[in-house]
């Protein structure tokens, strides 16, 4: 499909919706990130929250609040998404009335374009995926191995 070119006040608004639209999946994508940490409970490197081991219950205080920095930064890009959205629609209404029927063709276009970043991004955060799960999936306490004992007859 041929690039529409627009060279006035159109063509600002045009790219505001792209980059909004850019957000928007961006954001998506990071919630998708911390659901599948929070499900496979892996801990990314932003919530990492060292406490003391100075109390048997420190391994438990550990999980809790890496697991609450976890579940405050989905609340807050939800609540970025739901603004986000907003705005483009917004933006999406002011550019179908003054685009009328080519809009439709300047949206796929967009959309398009948006979507092959957005399987890049995916196949990125599968990738950190797969790290993050043979990093941590050793830091269980490792099984004590019992020698023996030895009689003396």
């Amino acid at each position: 499909m041929a690039q529409f070119r627009v060279k006035d006040a159109s063509h600002r608004l045009i790219h505001q919706f792209e980059n909004l639209k850019r957000k928007l999946y961006n954001c998506k994508a990071s919630i998708y990130f911390n659901r599948q940490c929070l499900t496979k409970k892996l801990t990314p490197s932003y919530a990492r929250i060292k406490i003391p081991n100075t109390s048997p219950a420190h391994k438990h205080a550990q999980q809790k609040a890496t697991t609450l920095r976890i579940k405050d930064k989905i609340n807050y890009l939800y609540s970025k998404e739901q603004k986000l959205n907003i705005m483009i629609y917004h933006l999406h209404l002011r550019l179908a009335n003054s685009w009328s029927k080519l809009w439709l063709h300047i949206q796929q276009e967009i959309e398009e374009k948006l979507q092959k970043e957005c399987s890049v991004r995916y196949h990125t955060l599968d990738n950190k995926f797969k790290r993050l799960t043979l990093q941590q999936k050793n830091t269980h306490a490792p099984e004590c191995t019992f020698h023996p004992s030895h009689k003396h007859d």
